[in-house]
């Protein structure tokens, strides 16, 4: 009981800050109000011990971060003890910020129970967005009441057993190593959270496969979102996550159920000892913005973001994380040797980075483009993340012992892309080596080597011949190839691909495991 009143204490205390701030303020307020009554019902939430906040974008207006923190923390209504309701005074410069400007007046935001010694849980929206609501300054306004994660009846309540089970054949197979790695699942529905997760442990009969029994209390028919988790996340990319695009969905079973095995999508990482110098250059003719797939005109930037220093991922993909200071790096078509850029005006642009020894690899990236009417997509949300959806990035393999590369990328192209190493020496003779890793799930890097100058067409076939995949076409100059080659959207089987560069043509076979 200490353990939780202090925690609780603690949630009081970080609330201080924000009304010290605004005490003195003149300002039009917000209200936020959140029906609880179905959560307690379930379980979920324990007014005794748990608390409610609302977490959003606006919160940077306010200068208190962004969806993060505890500052605004929601109070039981004196008419009905299931109702929570917080007032945020808004003072009127924090409507004017270039960012809530561009959103059109809109805020988004959730709803996030803290349960004390168990991490945030986050609600699910009936949509599977953020909510979102118009603010404007004529008046102090009242937000629509809601339910947490739009649950407004219980339905059949049951209480479950759920078996997770992975396949960690792939990962066992690439050097994970359960003397020291392990697997958890995490989700929205207690028992599970975001983090920590549950863990899963070995089958001793069968040692491929990981599993964990957990007993669920929830409405039948309703959404548990999920994904698996590697710790320690410096042995793994993505920090641990799986690298897919969207979680994953089970619904709640009325009975024990068993989910699986399925293969975690997740990849063996390393840490450099040595500094890479990478030239990023991505081919912006001809590129579509991922919410209508509409051809891009009026281009005035290039832009990127990832997930290893000196890339970092913005928090909004707004026009202020393109500013000095911003998450965001520019790539530039202007020639100039300092960028890594080849010809003025090409439609390639180009940036010369470098990762410092003790980067962590694979470097998960993605671009952005600034072009006319940009700040009108996605309703003014998110409008500078218009490659291609949340998690599909693309993939650069860092040369751990440090090294010099070129990355050639195509704007909206996620499944290929194509690294030159940078040696002195050129290759005596052409050459096509087995994927590493294989078999893989679900990318994979096929290295080659050119002595000369030439067009090169590195394909992907399936076992009947057919070509799925040009990984690589065009004009390559004499060096050394890394191609990485995502195959989310392929089926689990054997496949080949085929290196052709002059009178060279060579053919391998790869294994895709799901």
């Amino acid at each position: 009981m200490l353990k939780r009143i202090t925690a609780l204490a603690f949630i009081v205390l970080m609330a201080l800050p924000f009304s010290k701030i605004f005490a003195n303020s003149s300002v039009d307020s917000v209200m936020f109000q959140v029906d609880m009554g179905i959560q307690m019902q379930l379980g979920n939430f324990i007014p005794a011990q748990d608390s409610v906040v609302v977490r959003g974008d606006f919160e940077s207006y306010l200068g208190q971060g962004n969806w993060s923190g505890a500052y605004f923390l929601l109070s039981p209504s004196k008419a009905n003890d299931s109702i929570y309701t917080l007032t945020i005074p808004f003072p009127a410069d924090s409507l004017k910020t270039a960012d809530f400007l561009a959103q059109g007046g809109k805020i988004n935001y959730k709803f996030v129970v803290l349960v004390p010694g168990q991490g945030d849980q986050w609600e699910n929206t009936a949509s599977g967005n953020n909510r979102s609501d118009s603010i404007t300054t004529a008046a102090n306004q009242i937000i629509p009441l809601v339910y947490f994660s739009d649950k407004s009846s219980t339905g059949t309540i049951a209480t479950v057993n759920i078996t997770f089970e992975a396949d960690m054949t792939s990962l066992l197979n690439n050097g994970y190593n359960p003397a020291v790695d392990s697997i958890e699942v995490r989700g929205d529905t207690p028992p599970l959270n975001w983090g920590p997760g549950a863990n899963l442990t070995q089958d001793l009969s069968n040692p491929a496969l990981f599993k964990v029994t957990l007993s669920f209390t929830g409405t039948v028919g309703s959404t548990i979102n999920w994904k698996y988790h590697c710790d320690p996340q410096s042995n793994f990319a993505n920090t641990g996550w799986e690298n897919i695009a969207n979680n994953r969905v089970l619904i709640f079973p009325s009975a024990d159920t068993t989910v699986g095995p399925i293969a975690p999508v997740i990849i063996l990482g390393g840490t450099s000892t040595g500094a890479d110098t990478i030239t990023f250059q991505v081919n912006m003719n001809g590129a579509r913005e991922k919410y209508h797939n509409s051809l891009i005109t009026g281009l005035k930037s290039v832009w990127i973001g990832g997930s290893v220093s000196p890339l970092t991922w913005p928090s909004n993909w707004l026009f202020s994380d393109t500013v000095s200071g911003g998450a965001l790096i520019k790539l530039y078509d202007d020639g100039s040797a300092a960028h890594g850029d080849v010809t003025a005006n090409d439609g390639i642009y180009s940036v010369i980075l470098v990762f410092p020894a003790g980067s962590i690899s694979p470097v998960f990236y993605k671009y952005g483009a600034d072009f006319s009417g940009v700040d009108t997509l996605n309703g003014g949300a998110s409008y500078m993340d218009n490659e291609a959806a949340y998690a599909l990035n693309h993939t650069l393999n860092l040369n751990l012992s440090g090294g010099h590369a070129v990355v050639v990328n195509k704007f909206g192209d996620q499944a290929t892309g194509v690294v030159q190493q940078k040696t002195n020496l050129l290759p005596k003779k052409y050459m096509l080596s087995q994927n590493y890793p294989n078999p893989f799930n679900p990318s994979t890097n096929i290295s080659y080597d050119l002595p000369n100058s030439g067009n090169v067409t590195l394909k992907i076939y399936n076992i009947l011949g057919q070509e799925v995949a040009t990984v690589f076409q065009g004009f390559q100059k004499a060096g050394s190839y890394i191609a990485n080659f995502n195959a989310s959207r392929l089926a689990s089987g054997v496949y080949f691909y085929r290196l052709q560069a002059g009178q060279f043509s060579e053919a391998k076979k790869m294994l895709l495991m799901k």
